[in-house]
């Protein structure tokens, strides 16, 4: 009986393994960004070991290591569109009109926070 589970878990890894493989190997033939590469792996590794928040921690250091540290324009664009998406949800939350007015300041002070920090990652551009 163990040596029949323990077959399954062999094979349930091995089909996850395969999945991954055949993933990197499309988006290089693709021509996919190695950064785009690099979240898809890191994606799939949070998914496999069940470590809530790995992929955004490893695209959090992308981001700050590659994209501000050494300037380099896929980590930086990557950024900003986050950025920015997160300021428009923010914009939306705001204009439902459902939030108490000290509701409204902080989304609104969130806001201009992030209009500053996407200008100051767009002058590293």
């Amino acid at each position: 009986m163990e040596e029949n589970n323990n077959q399954q878990l062999i094979d349930m890894a091995h089909g996850m393994q395969e999945e991954i493989k055949m993933k990197i190997l499309e988006m290089i033939q693709q021509a996919a960004s190695p950064y785009d590469i690099l979240y898809e792996v890191a994606n799939f590794l949070e998914d496999v070991s069940a470590e809530r928040g790995y992929a955004q921690h490893i695209i959090d250091n992308i981001h700050t290591i590659y994209g501000i540290a050494l300037k380099e324009k896929k980590p930086l664009e990557d950024e900003i569109k986050d950025m920015e998406d997160r300021a428009e949800r923010i914009r939306k939350s705001l204009e439902s009109g459902k939030f108490s007015d000290e509701e409204n300041a902080r989304m609104d002070f969130a806001i201009k926070a992030h209009e500053r920090k996407i200008k100051q990652l767009k002058e590293l551009l």
